[in-house]
C-alpha cells in the first residue's frame, strides 16, 4: 500500500496552491504579505494534524486550530465590515476559512494515509 502515502505525500504538497486558489476565488481583498507566511502555517498545521491523526491523538488536532485562533484574535478586531455579501472580504474570514480548508484537508489526508497504515496500527 505505498501508492497511499505517495499519494499522500503528494496531495500534502498540493493542498497549499489548493487552498490558496480557493481563497482567491473566495475573496475580493488579497493579502499578499501574509500569503506565504500563511501558506506555511497551513502546511505546518496539516503536518501536525496528520501526525496526530496517525498517533490517535485527535484531542490535540483541536489544540492546533484553538492555538491558531487565540493568536490571531488581536490581529483581527480592526476588521474592516464586508461590502460585496458574495465574498469573503473581512481579514478574520479569510483567515477562518483557509484555516477550515487547511483542517478539512488534514482531516482528508489522515484518513488516506490511515487506509495506507497495516492492520495492526490501526486498533
Amino acid at each position: 500500500m505505498i501508492w497511499v502515502f505517495v499519494l499522500t505525500f503528494f496531495l500534502y504538497l498540493a493542498s497549499g496552491p489548493l487552498i490558496k486558489w480557493i481563497l482567491t476565488l473566495m475573496s475580493e481583498t488579497k493579502f499578499k504579505s501574509t500569503d506565504h507566511i500563511g501558506m506555511l502555517i497551513g502546511y505546518i498545521e496539516r503536518l501536525l494534524i496528520l501526525i496526530f491523526f496517525v498517533l490517535k491523538e485527535y484531542t490535540a488536532i483541536g489544540l492546533v486550530i484553538a492555538s491558531k485562533s487565540i493568536l490571531r484574535f488581536n490581529d483581527l478586531k480592526d476588521d474592516t465590515p464586508n461590502l460585496n455579501p458574495d465574498k469573503v472580504d473581512k481579514k478574520s474570514e479569510y483567515i477562518l476559512l483557509g484555516t477550515m480548508l487547511s483542517l478539512l484537508f488534514g482531516v482528508l489526508l489522515g484518513l488516506l494515509l490511515h487506509l495506507g497504515l497495516p492492520a495492526d496500527t490501526k486498533k
